[in-house]
């Protein structure tokens, strides 16, 4: 009688924690949009090929996050056994978690959506704790480098430009290998009351692997933004590319960090449009910053049914 209530229970959960995933999303993403200026997007005029060219680095950048993820758990030793379209679906799908708030159901998402395809609960932790980590640390360090290539950075003040270095200082140490090893030691010892094994942990290799990685993709989704920046500013020189980039970066990963704010609604939005003012006019500025918002919601969902797509045509090319 109590293993048929537990199994009860444990079905139902199955059933409702997907469902409430959902619905938090569909819940948090009509907030978004509610507050977006939709009389302002409709006098925008954009140049259809920037466009293109921006959604196919956006769209190419999220399945390499995917990839990422996917290594740094086969690093971990993890068994994914022919689930690499499923999890392709599971982290798409947790993506969309960044939009509900506090950030932690992007993490909690991937452990739990994976775990239920049979991937290790460990892995999947241990994997998605250090994937969110280096993507925040490698995007905010990528800013620092190209902001101080930037002379236009320093009217910003040297307090913000040091404190941004202190930042990514601190972030680097707390991956270092020893170091973050220890902390998730610890915290497992503290949840889980037993010892973690080594083989679950990342070394060296791994997070040096898993840092150049974020480091390639912080660049090419930073020329994301400054395409879409060019759908609606023409004329916005080349020469501002590097700019454009550190400051999308820098907007990026301060969103990722205020997990109070869901997706960073608001953060990111304030950063972009003030570092935007000093290459165009307000006007301009607003456009790009609301348009960008809008355009990155929609590129979400086109993932995750990107993801749902390409997990169908590999089950009807398995059964063929």
């Amino acid at each position: 009688m109590r293993l048929k209530t537990t199994f009860s229970v444990r079905s139902m959960a199955k059933k409702l924690i997907p469902a409430v995933f959902y619905l938090l999303v569909a819940v948090f993403a009509a907030i978004y949009l509610s507050r977006i200026d939709w009389q302002g997007l409709s006098e925008i005029t954009l140049n259809p090929w920037w466009l293109l060219v921006a959604t196919g680095i956006s769209l190419l950048t999220r399945f390499w996050f995917a990839e990422i993820w996917l290594f740094l758990l086969r690093r971990l030793g993890a068994s994914l056994d022919g689930n690499r379209a499923n999890l392709f679906v599971v982290y798409s799908k947790a993506w969309l978690g960044r939009y509900i708030p506090g950030g932690a159901a992007w993490i909690f998402g991937k452990i739990y959506f994976a775990s239920q395809i049979g991937v290790s609960k460990t892995k999947l932790a241990i994997s998605s704790f250090l994937e969110g980590a280096l993507q925040i640390i490698v995007v905010l360090v990528s800013a620092a480098a190209l902001l101080a290539l930037d002379p236009r950075a320093s009217q910003f003040g040297p307090l913000w430009v040091w404190g941004l270095v202190a930042v990514c200082v601190v972030g680097l140490i707390s991956v270092y290998p020893p170091i973050f090893n220890r902390v998730v030691r610890f915290g497992y010892a503290k949840v889980r009351k037993k010892q973690l094994d080594e083989a679950d942990l990342p070394n060296n290799r791994t997070i040096g692997m898993g840092i150049l990685a974020f480091g390639g993709s912080a660049i090419i989704s930073g020329l994301s933004y400054f395409f879409i920046a060019k759908t609606l500013v023409p004329d916005l020189s080349f020469a501002d590319v590097f700019y454009v980039v550190g400051t999308a970066n820098l907007a990026s990963a301060l969103s990722m960090l205020a997990i109070f704010a869901p997706a960073g609604l608001g953060v990111r939005e304030t950063i972009q449009l003030t570092t935007l003012l000093v290459i165009m006019n307000p006007a301009q500025a607003v456009a790009v910053t609301v348009f960008m918002r809008l355009w990155s919601i929609v590129l979400d969902l086109v993932f995750w049914l990107g993801s749902l797509a390409l997990q169908s045509a590999l089950k009807a090319k398995n059964q063929t």
